[in-house]
């Protein structure tokens, strides 16, 4: 196979497996199968529902947060590390006044 065809055959091959996650007209770039998502500094005000429930590594920083309750992530069951790096607006909430949260 000439090198210009394996080239474009390559580069073919890897943007197949490469999930776009989109809310509100942004993306979401999908870095390892149903598990790391980035969304570093998209301008999004919510975590975007189309995340799979499988997700475990988030990176949200650089967006805008207005607050975070206790279901906020609630659906992303598998969620083990997740970057809020300048996202927080007014910091979290929870029903009884504590905040819950682990650094």
């Amino acid at each position: 196979m000439a090198p210009s065809i394996s080239c474009l055959f390559l580069a073919v091959l890897l943007s197949a497996g490469c999930e776009v996650i989109t809310s509100s007209d942004q993306t979401c770039f999908e870095k390892e199968a149903n598990k790391t998502y980035n969304c570093e500094n998209l301008d999004l005000s919510e975590i975007p529902g189309t995340l799979p429930n499988s997700t475990e590594s988030l990176d949200f920083s650089f967006n805008f947060l207005p607050a975070i309750q206790n279901t906020t992530f609630s659906r992303l069951i598998n969620l083990t590390f997740l970057d809020l790096t300048r996202a927080l607006e007014q910091g979290i909430h929870s029903p009884d006044g504590k905040s819950g949260v682990e650094r």
